[in-house]
């Protein structure tokens, strides 16, 4: 019996999830996400490392610079934010369509579970958000795409 209702609740959670988008969007959301935070690289270690190039570890010492005068003058928090870095390999890190009806400034929203509903579809693929958008213009949407990063 616990497993009918085991099976059933599976169900229930997966018929929600694609209720709201696809899985194949998720699956591609999520794997984007694991690849840059497993390859996130130490700045103050890559500021040292003299197999990088100048010029990024100038940026990177600037970068550095501008974090700490946030910390000492702004009173801004002392976190890990503007600690790693990821070369993706790529134009962008995120691709993200924006769409609405035609005439209109209401932008097409999707939702999510765990994060409620945004304006927006983000992709780590830049061919999965022209496809995306393409299916969007057919649908009579306006639609807008644009790099993230």
């Amino acid at each position: 019996m616990r497993a009918f209702f085991r099976s059933v609740a599976a169900m229930v959670v997966m018929s929600g999830l694609a209720g709201c988008t696809s899985i194949s969007y998720y699956a591609q959301s999520l794997k984007g996400h694991v690849e840059i935070m497993a390859a996130r690289q130490d700045v103050e270690e890559l500021i040292d490392d003299p197999s990088i190039p100048g010029t990024l570890r100038a940026r990177m010492a600037s970068a550095s610079a501008i974090r700490q005068f946030a910390i000492d003058e702004l009173a801004l928090p002392d976190n890990n934010s503007y600690r790693s870095y990821v070369n993706v390999g790529r134009d962008a890190v995120t691709w993200a369509i924006f769409a609405a009806p035609e005439f209109s400034l209401t932008p097409r929203t999707w939702c999510f579970p765990v994060f409620g509903c945004v304006p927006y579809r983000g992709y780590f693929s830049k061919s999965s958000a022209i496809e995306t958008a393409v299916e969007l213009q057919r649908q009579g949407l306006d639609v807008y795409d644009t790099d993230a990063g």
